[in-house]
């Protein structure tokens, strides 16, 4: 099945209406090998749908978040990025002194995520995690001495 035939499958298997504008803002995401702002999403999808618009963006963007298919979260930026959620939820650990990011697994959250149920009768939506705090090479080192790790920012 071609991309845009497995898009509008997902769009009316949600009952969504299937618009040229949808199908680009999806498959631009879909296709995006990095976490993306909405902008991002609007610069790769206006190719293929002329008439697409921002606001059109951010609400399909803000409807596939709802339904689940596309998890949201602050890099460290302020700017909301989104992804396709495809497998395990993933999560991120953000220096904020250098700007290093690194991958967190999910099993890390899943006891968290038990004892918030069980505690508190709370199911948390742990999705996707951006958590703040100081690497150990910022703790070590002195603040003038740092660049952000490149290859670390890979990662995301």
């Amino acid at each position: 099945m071609s991309c845009t035939a497995e898009t509008t499958h997902l769009l009316r298997q949600h009952q969504l209406r299937v618009t040229r504008q949808r199908i680009a803002v999806l498959t631009a995401l879909r296709h995006s090998p990095e976490h993306s702002s909405a902008d991002d999403v609007y610069q790769r999808a206006v190719s293929e749908a002329p008439q697409l618009n921002p606001s059109t963006v951010y609400r399909t963007l803000t409807q596939l978040r709802d339904l689940g298919l596309v998890s949201q979260t602050d890099l460290g930026s302020g700017e909301r990025t989104y992804t396709w959620r495809s497998g395990d939820p993933h999560h991120h650990l953000i220096c904020v002194q250098c700007g290093a990011v690194t991958l967190l697994p999910h099993e890390f959250l899943v006891t968290f995520e038990a004892s918030l149920r069980n505690s508190f009768q709370f199911h948390a939506d742990l999705d996707h995690w951006a958590v703040y705090g100081h690497c150990q090479r910022c703790i070590d080192s002195p603040p003038d001495s740092l660049t952000p790790l490149d290859d670390q920012r890979n990662l995301l």
